[in-house]
Order: C-alpha cells, then sequence, then structure tokens
C-alpha cells in the first residue's frame, strides 16, 4: 500500500472506532409488529415519540421544508406532530378501515388500490398501533417528488415575452400558414407551484381559463411558480387552446390522483409534468410507473408527456466488479471487506467523488437487479449492498445499512438496534446529507457488499447497478466516474408512446444535448421467474428533444431563463396541441416523428436525441397537409340578434392549399335567406326564431364545417303611428297630475 492508502485507512478505522462508542438506543423497546413493518426512519420516530423526544426531530424537519432543504428521501412533519406514511396493503386484501386510521388520529386520509397503499397524516406517538393494525403490511415514508430543473438560472423578471421555442420549433410559422392554434385542446400541467397566474392573466401571457385543481390544497398544496412558466410556454405554442390545467402533487399517489383529476374534470386531451420520484424502480416498471402506464392504455386520447429529467452527469450504471479492501471498514459495527471497484482498468478505485456546495442537501439511491416487489414483507434472500457517504478526511458522514434510508440528516449514528446487516423489502438503498458549512464539500460514496453472490443467475445477488443523485439547491451534481446512458427512470420511462419523453437542447444551440439532461436507453431487466421480475430489455428514449433556457415572465419570484427538461417538456405539450387540433385523424406521436430534424451520431431513435428536434413546418413541406377547418368569429355561438337588422358574419378558413385559396358557403338556417360564398357576408333576418349558422370551408385538401346557434328577436317597440304616442302621452300627464296631488 502507498502513503496515502495507509494514511486513509487509519482515518477510516479511527472514525469506525469512534462511531462504535456511540450509544444506541434501545430500538428492542418497539413492539415486533413496529419492527418488522416500520421504515427505520419512521422507527426511529416512533422510538423518539416513546421516550417523548420528538420535539426536536419535528423542529428540525419543518424548518427544513420551510426553506425546501428537505430531502425526498426524508420524513415529513406538519404543526400537527404528524408525519406522513404510506401504509401498505396486500393486493389481494383490504385497506385499512377508515374507522381504525381515525381512531388513531389520522388525517388527510387518502387510498390508491394501483399502489396498493393508503396515505395519511399518523401523530408519530400512532406509529407503533398503525404497525399494528392486521391489514398493514409495512409502513413507509412515501415517495416525493423532485422537480426537474436545472441549475438556477437569472434574477426573476417580469413582463410578457414568448419562448425562442416557438420560432425553433416552427410552431408560430404552422400557425401562420394553418390557422390552427390548439383550438378544442386541453393541455393540464404537473409541477412544482403555479403561483403568479394571475398576473400572467393580467399581462396576456395566460388565458383567463386556466384550471387549479382543487385537490391542490392543504398537505397537497404545491409552492413556487414553475408550473406557470410550464403553462406559459405550452400557451405561447397553442395560444388558442380550450384550457390550461394545473395540479402540484407532492407523492406519487397524488401524482395518480392528478392524472385522474385532469381526465374527469376537464377532459384533457395532453398532460405534461416535469416530475421524479427517486426511490422509484429503475431496473423494472414499479407499482407506480405501471400504474401510469395503466392510465395511459386507459384514457387512449390522452397524450402524456414527461420532462426527461436532469441527472445525466448525477447517474451511473454498470456491474458489480469487486475489490478487497486492503484494510477492512467497519461502520455501525458492521465489518466491510469488499467494496465496489469503479474503474474500469488500472488501479482500483473504490471511490465515487463529487462536491456539495454550502447549505445543498444531496440525496442518494442506489438500485439493483433483484426482485422489486412493492407489496413484498420479506427481505431480499439474495444479500444486500451497504452504501456509505465519507468526507474529505474519509470519515462516514451518511449511511445506509440494512436496505434503511437513514435519517436525521443522514448520520451514521442509528438510533434504534434494528439489523444493519440484512435487506428490505426491496434491493434499494439511499440516504441524504446536508453541507451545513460555509465552503463546498468534497465527498465520496462506497459501496460494500454485506453479504450474497452477486451474478447473473436467479438467486443470485443482483449484479447490475444504478446510483442516482439529487440536489435540493443547484439542481445538478456532477460525479465521476458517470454514465450518462439509462439516467431516466420512472414514468419517464414508461414505453411509448404511452409516455412521451422529452430531452433539452439549449435554445441559443438547438443542435447539441444539454451535460444535464437525461438519456436514454433504459435497461431493464430482473432475472428469475414469478412476481418483480421483468425479461431484459432495452426501451428506447428520450422521444423528442426540444429547447430550455427560454424566456418567461418570471412570475411568482420563479426567474428567466427558464433552464432544464422541465422546460423542454411543455413545448412538446404544446406542439402536440397543435397537432390534435389541425390533424384530429392522424397520430400526433407520428407527426412529430416524421417532422423531427435527427440530431447526433446514431440513426433515430438514439439515446440522446431521440427522433430530434421537432420542425412543424417539415410535415407542410413533405405534404401533410392539416385538416381544412371552419370558425365562426361573429356573431358568437349563443348571440342574439334583432330582426330587421343588418347582421355581419366573420370567419376563417383553417387548414392549408397549396393552390392558395379557399371557398366559403354559408347557410344561415333558414330558405328565407339564401346560400352565401362570402367571406363577411351581411344578412338581415325578418323573423324571429333559434337559427343554426353552419359555415363550410373548402380546398384542395378536403373541407370542414362548424356551426353557431343564434337567437333572433323583434326589437323593442319605440312607439309608432300616433294613437300609440297619444296614449303614452296621456298617461304620462295622468301620473304628472298625480304626482303633484302626492306633494
Amino acid at each position: 500500500m502507498n502513503a496515502l492508502s495507509i494514511y486513509r485507512d487509519a482515518r477510516r478505522r479511527a472514525a469506525a472506532l469512534l462511531l462504535l462508542m456511540l450509544p444506541l438506543a434501545a430500538g428492542a423497546a418497539l413492539p415486533a409488529a413496529a419492527r418488522n413493518k416500520l421504515d427505520a426512519r419512521l422507527a426511529a420516530v416512533a422510538v423518539a415519540a416513546a421516550g417523548n423526544r420528538t420535539a426536536p426531530l419535528m423542529a428540525s424537519a419543518i424548518s427544513r421544508e420551510i426553506f425546501r432543504q428537505n430531502s425526498p428521501a426524508e420524513v415529513r412533519w406538519n404543526a400537527a406532530a404528524q408525519v406522513q406514511v404510506y401504509l401498505h396493503y396486500a393486493r389481494a386484501g383490504t385497506a385499512p378501515g377508515g374507522a381504525a386510521l381515525a381512531a388513531l388520529g389520522a388525517s388527510d386520509v387518502v387510498g390508491s388500490r394501483a399502489l396498493g397503499v393508503v396515505q395519511a397524516w399518523i401523530p408519530a406517538s400512532a406509529l407503533t398501533a398503525a404497525a399494528a393494525l392486521p391489514e398493514v403490511t409495512r409502513i413507509s415514508v412515501p415517495r416525493y417528488a423532485f422537480v426537474k430543473r436545472a441549475p438556477a438560472a437569472t434574477l426573476p423578471r417580469t413582463g410578457t415575452v414568448d419562448t425562442q421555442g416557438d420560432q425553433l420549433l416552427g410552431a408560430a410559422q404552422f400557425r401562420g400558414a394553418s390557422g390552427y392554434t390548439g383550438q378544442g385542446i386541453v393541455v393540464g400541467v404537473i409541477s412544482d407551484g403555479d403561483s403568479g397566474v394571475s398576473t400572467d392573466q393580467a399581462s396576456g401571457d395566460l388565458p383567463a381559463n386556466v384550471w387549479d385543481d382543487p385537490n391542490n390544497a392543504g398537505s397537497f398544496k404545491s409552492s413556487g411558480a414553475e408550473g406557470t412558466a410550464m403553462m406559459e410556454i405550452v400557451y405561447d405554442l397553442a395560444p388558442g387552446v380550450k384550457q390550461l390545467g394545473f395540479c402540484g402533487p407532492q407523492t406519487t399517489l397524488d401524482f395518480l390522483t392528478c392524472l385522474n383529476d385532469f381526465a374527469k374534470d376537464i377532459n384533457a386531451n395532453v398532460i405534461v409534468d416535469d416530475l421524479g420520484f427517486p426511490g422509484e424502480a429503475m431496473f423494472t416498471d414499479g407499482n407506480f410507473a405501471t400504474a401510469v402506464k395503466q392510465f395511459a392504455q386507459n384514457h387512449p386520447n390522452i397524450r402524456l408527456v414527461s420532462a426527461a429529467g436532469n441527472d445525466a452527469t448525477a447517474f451511473w450504471a454498470g456491474g458489480w466488479n469487486a475489490m478487497t479492501l486492503g484494510t477492512p471498514v467497519t461502520v455501525n459495527g458492521v465489518t466491510y471487506t469488499t467494496a465496489l471497484n469503479f474503474a474500469a482498468s488500472g488501479p482500483a478505485n473504490p471511490d465515487m467523488t463529487f462536491t456539495v456546495q454550502p447549505g445543498d442537501t444531496v440525496t442518494y439511491i442506489l438500485e439493483w437487479d433483484d426482485p422489486w416487489n412493492d407489496a413484498s414483507t420479506t427481505n431480499d434472500p439474495n444479500g444486500d449492498y451497504d452504501v456509505v457517504l465519507f468526507d474529505s478526511g474519509n470519515n462516514p458522514i451518511a449511511c445506509n445499512q440494512g436496505m434503511n434510508i437513514n435519517t436525521s440528516n443522514g448520520k451514521c449514528s442509528y438510533t434504534t438496534t434494528l439489523p444493519l446487516d440484512t435487506p428490505g423489502p426491496q434491493p434499494v438503498q439511499g440516504s441524504q446529507w446536508q453541507n451545513t458549512g460555509t465552503t463546498t464539500a468534497s465527498v465520496h460514496l462506497e459501496i460494500f457488499l454485506v453479504k450474497g453472490t452477486p451474478g447473473p443467475n436467479p438467486g443470485d445477488l443482483g449484479n447490475n447497478l444504478k446510483i442516482l443523485f439529487a440536489s435540493q439547491k443547484s439542481n445538478q451534481i456532477q460525479i465521476s466516474p458517470n454514465t450518462p446512458a439509462g439516467s431516466t427512470f420512472g414514468q419517464s420511462a414508461v414505453a411509448s408512446p404511452l409516455e412521451i419523453t422529452v430531452g433539452a437542447v439549449p435554445a441559443g444551440n438547438p443542435g447539441q444535448i444539454e451535460t444535464y439532461s437525461s438519456q436514454g436507453p433504459v435497461l431493464l431487466g430482473i432475472p428469475g421467474t414469478g412476481t418483480g421480475t421483468q425479461p431484459a430489455e432495452s426501451r428506447p428514449k428520450p422521444d423528442f428533444v426540444a429547447p430550455d433556457c427560454v424566456s418567461v415572465t418570471g412570475v411568482g419570484g420563479f426567474g428567466s431563463p427558464f433552464c432544464g427538461t422541465s422546460a423542454a417538456a411543455p413545448h412538446i405539450a404544446g406542439l402536440m396541441a397543435l397537432l390534435l387540433s389541425a390533424y384530429p385523424g392522424d397520430d400526433p406521436y407520428v407527426l412529430l416523428q416524421n417532422s423531427a430534424t435527427p440530431l447526433g451520431v446514431q440513426p433515430p431513435p438514439n439515446g440522446v436525441y431521440g427522433f430530434g428536434l421537432p420542425d412543424l413546418p417539415a410535415l407542410l413541406s413533405s405534404g401533410k397537409y392539416p385538416a381544412t377547418g371552419a370558425v365562426i368569429a361573429s356573431p358568437v355561438n349563443g348571440a342574439s340578434i334583432y330582426s330587421g337588422q343588418a347582421t355581419s358574419f366573420a370567419a376563417s378558413c383553417l387548414g392549408y392549399s397549396a393552390s392558395g385559396g379557399f371557398t366559403y358557403l354559408w347557410n344561415f338556417g333558414t330558405a328565407a335567406i339564401p346560400d352565401s360564398s362570402s367571406p363577411t357576408p351581411n344578412v338581415t333576418y325578418t323573423t324571429s326564431g333559434t337559427y343554426t349558422v353552419t359555415l363550410t370551408c373548402s380546398n384542395t385538401v378536403g373541407s370542414g364545417s362548424t356551426s353557431s346557434v343564434i337567437t333572433v328577436t323583434n326589437p323593442p317597440s319605440k312607439g309608432g303611428g300616433g294613437s300609440f304616442g297619444l296614449l303614452a302621452l296621456a298617461a304620462l300627464l295622468t301620473a304628472a297630475v298625480a304626482a303633484r296631488r302626492r306633494r
């Protein structure tokens, strides 16, 4: 060993001895049901509650939540001393009853059969009792949303602006050539807050009819204005949409609620999201991704669009490559002799290195390809890996042992005596750490083999691994080593075209992928048979790329330019609205493929750019013309006019004609008025009644019609012909005399 290795091992041994001297709380004080069912993070809370020591945990958690410094792996509290949980139950079994949960003091209770969970806020003191409910198989921390936003942009600003993507994608040119602006299409946005909507509506950057999901309230309530910025982009590209909607979920269950609300409450045609859920299955479609897939299959008229993620620089995938440690490492009483060697060649290297900015919280997730069953309560029989984060002095600063995600800022000192050398029900590890210092911290991650034999056969410990990092502050982590391919996961990895996944290219250089834009292909596969296994599959992702770092108004304190795949995805949603409106009989996914300019060295679809950057005018150049349609501008549908009054009709024809012209044919709903071929006819109805006016537009492509209903009424009487005038005058004189007498 060289001098550096000797020094490093010495520091490790010293740190390990220090940790061994840390007292562990009496986890055995928990009843067996609680020990077996509670996630370790919640078990620590239950132990603290039993000793009346939850106040510091609660205060710290709420403070971090207020300042948005909390990790998606942390336990969340509210001011009522409740923690939010997922109560899992057997898929074929019965969910825990409402009366039993009410007796525990639970609130905001909502269930999902698709996920096999009941989501609720439960008093910390009631966790042990909740674990004793016979229907509950285990209790975990919910999968929390993480916004796929790129590094922080410039200071916020406001003002009426248009995204550069409107020109880069040819949306403006397409609207001008066809007249289609997304008429009749409803787009829902799932993101992180819709602050500033009223300001945008006043400036014309959003339409008046923005629907805010009623479920976006209480503990469900989102914050921020990222969703507002996304809606602005959709509206820039498709200003004629019938309606925009917003929903801001906190958890995977909330996300499914948003999808269902958009479907049943506003009949959405397109739903775009920019959320990720770290800890979701990455080697298979877990319960959540499967539920999203089933939603898409059950709603073929709704197109789902998702941001690919900004994880390309914060992801690693590879096979188990063992190295024997020169000096064993001991953490919390567990001694490790074998680590993952990250070096593809040359000297062995157990370290994955990166830096963490002051005040930032970094979350890391490790998964491997063992069977994944969200409903399971049985420990993985194949073995276990552990993950430890070290500082630059090789002191362990965050641990994940026994498949349990730790709490208390990820510190390597557990508050329970739960087993640290046994796996949990899913092959996933993870923790979080906050840099509370004032300078950038250099840290490194190591993965240790606890037990089992890594290998490719059923019964072996999974030997393919994926590691994902998420930064709460900078929204970007650069790890070394790093493998961008395969960094798309969760609902964004659902097979195309059920989910359309969007990567990002900079508006200033749209031929080059953003370094952080998550890439594919998505490599799936879990050996074996039965529940939780999946055949090997290489799933192409992303589907398309679109511009990011584009201008938005910056309302709600958001900022402009807007960078990341969060900005790219709503561009594709806007294009989908245009295409659904202009080509009602065609698959918009195929149209986007046909319009896309291929990018990258590999043929499309490739794992970096997918099919490439869409350019809608390419459809017109190829002879793929939109449907011919008609729009009556005035009088508007439902208008009322007077008989005997000349009325001007105005309309526009939609579509594209190579011969350069449309013919108009008006039918005014009565034989008393002849049809007209004028674009703006003047018509006088002589008889009151209700009339259906129909306009048919035709060109070389075809024809299309629209109808409008108007009501014709007689004008108010003005008194004419002398006799009525004299009577009216007499009545006025009589009233005047009566008024004088009253005085």
